[in-house]
């Protein structure tokens, strides 16, 4: 949605006005567990590098309005390539959080303007030996930042156990939902519209 909005975005920093899915996601509307982006200084995005079939981390540092990327096959997908790839949620974000009233822009010679963001290419952390783990990386960046325990991510990282853990999990949730009876599929859908099947509902 983001690289889709980005050329308009370019000639008409409007255009985002319209896109009325894309900010569900920062007014933390667009699933069950989100929080708006205004309550929170840290938002993590799994971004797919372009056509590859290739996974990235980004962290979106709200208080110094910058994009942390972390890639785990530097050795293929170079710095040049994930930077081109990220530059439309830099030019995009700032818009989003305007629209949202977190940012403010600055007035330059009476323009409003937005500054894109800063994108950090985050280096010196675990990279993959092949060209299936990303996703297990994606997950495990993910995992030790939130526990503020990127420092500690072992190197080299043992992507093995870790997918076999992470399937283990998966089947331990899986068998809990059957047991218990319960479903999570509205989990999918936003707020806007759960709150329209409510309504339809009580008629």
């Amino acid at each position: 949605m983001v690289r889709g909005i980005y050329p308009a975005v370019v000639e008409n920093s409007n255009a985002l006005a319209r896109q009325v899915s894309l900010l569900e996601y920062p007014l933390g509307e667009y699933m069950h567990c989100n929080t708006p982006w205004a309550e929170v200084d840290h938002v993590l995005m799994p971004i797919r590098i372009g056509v590859r079939a290739h996974w990235i981390l980004v962290h979106l540092d709200i208080r110094n309005r910058c994009l942390n990327v972390y890639n785990s096959c530097c050795s293929t997908i170079r710095d040049g390539e994930v930077r081109a790839d990220v530059q439309p949620f830099s030019l995009v974000i700032p818009h989003l959080m305007a629209n949202i009233d977190v940012w403010q822009p600055v007035i330059v010679n009476g323009i409003q303007r937005l500054e894109p963001l800063l994108v950090n290419l985050v280096h010196d952390i675990p990279q993959q030996s092949n060209r299936t783990d990303c996703g297990v990386f994606v997950i495990k960046y993910a995992e030790y930042f939130m526990n503020d325990n990127m420092e500690r991510m072992p190197n080299p990282f043992d992507a093995t156990s870790e997918r076999i853990y992470l399937a283990s999990q998966l089947y331990k949730h899986g068998m809990h939902k059957i047991n218990e009876g319960y479903e999570s599929d509205l989990d999918f859908l936003s707020r806007r519209e759960r709150k329209a099947r409510k309504g339809a509902n009580k008629k």
